[in-house]
């Protein structure tokens, strides 16, 4: 659709779509200001702190201190392995992206993007937006081609909004099965379906109008017209390619199903005895909770929300904080340092000439 009355975003004075989402990650955030990330840390620090206080006065923290102590170191590796996995789900769905774009990457760098991804949803939990964001800044500095990188963007974060209303909604499932699932329950799946459905709808929605679901008034301001060049970009057959979303979204669920194999992996490493389908509603519960959370890192709500829900499976309270903390170590803290480096090192990399993508017809028409 095209309108008269819209001013042209195609002008030389408009940045680059390039410029534009090297300006959408804040690079200060990572390599200039630590400021925003140690405070969203320390704030996030102290609410785990509190809740492993408010836990343990209803415990024994001699049984906690046991049940670390004693942990498995069988299942302690299982666990690292099923966490090493996640990894090459993530970067699998990038990479079976570009590949459909004729663009494709060693998977050994896009595992390299996939770090960087997985950490930077830990560290500033944005719903999956900000890790996605450094993965796209990530290719086009390895010379991925602005519209091709901005396709895979939206791919990524539509089958990852699939993925997680599916597991979403399993795990209620399985929640009602057991006979658990409360009001408050049933109040928390109102929310978490509302928002990952408009999430999702909000993608949908905009590549199907692009900039035309942008008014031409506001289209005078500089921002929204860089946000409707890179609109622009984005090739829709892709988005309507089914084979192509249901093997990223495959992927997705399979980074979901592998962090709450890594929290059974941590269970049985303490001794937990709880079946997979409470674990795996537990985690997945846990991440909602910390999805909607206003606390940073999701750090207390996501330990707190599954601490009590192995508790309510059957596990002891102290095994059950245990596990989780030990899931958390895996997921979040162990790969801090690494991710950092990492981030900071793609900040700093030159973006060479991109790369010329095979072409793609691009159509508001389902692929046949």
């Amino acid at each position: 659709m095209e309108s008269s009355t819209k001013p042209c975003v195609e002008s030389a004075a408009v940045p680059s779509t390039e410029a534009l989402l090297d300006e959408a990650v804040d690079a200060k955030l990572w390599t200039g200001s630590w400021l925003p990330l140690v405070t969203a840390w320390l704030v996030g620090a102290l609410a785990l702190a509190g809740l492993v206080t408010f836990v343990l006065r209803f415990g024994d923290f001699a049984v906690f201190i046991a049940a670390v102590r004693r942990a498995d170191p069988v299942w302690v590796s299982a666990a690292v392995a099923c966490q090493a996995a996640t990894y090459a789900c993530a970067a699998g769905v990038w990479f079976h992206a570009l590949r459909r774009h004729g663009s494709p990457l060693p998977f050994a760098s896009l595992l390299r993007l996939a770090l960087v991804e997985l950490f930077a949803n830990q560290a500033v939990p944005t719903a999956g937006i900000s890790g996605s964001l450094m993965v796209v800044r990530g290719l086009m500095r390895r010379g991925v081609a602005a519209p091709v990188a901005m396709t895979a963007l939206f791919v990524a974060g539509l089958s990852y909004y699939a993925a997680f209303l599916m597991v979403g909604l399993l795990a209620f499932v399985l929640l009602w099965h057991s006979g658990d699932l409360n009001a408050a329950w049933r109040s928390l799946l109102l929310a978490f379906a509302i928002v990952v459905v408009a999430l999702a709808g909000g993608i949908v929605l905009l590549t199907w109008s692009k900039s035309d679901l942008i008014p031409a008034w506001m289209l005078k301001s500089g921002p929204l017209v860089k946000l409707a060049k890179a609109l622009d970009q984005v090739r829709l057959r892709s988005l309507w390619d089914v084979r192509l979303v249901m093997i990223a979204a495959t992927l997705q669920i399979a980074v979901f199903v592998l962090d709450a194999a890594t929290l059974w992996c941590t269970c049985r490493a303490v001794g937990l005895a709880i079946d997979a389908g409470g674990v795996f509603t537990s985690f997945v519960l846990a991440t909602i909770v910390a999805t909607l959370s206003p606390l940073p890192l999701g750090l207390g709500s996501f330990e707190g929300t599954s601490t009590g829900l192995l508790h309510l499976m059957g596990g002891g309270l102290e095994a059950s904080l245990a596990a989780t903390l030990m899931l958390r170590g895996l997921t979040l803290w162990l790969p801090m340092l690494p991710g950092l480096w990492l981030i900071r090192r793609e900040a700093s990399t030159r973006r060479p000439r991109p790369i010329s993508p095979a072409p793609v017809p691009d159509e508001k028409q389902p692929v046949a």
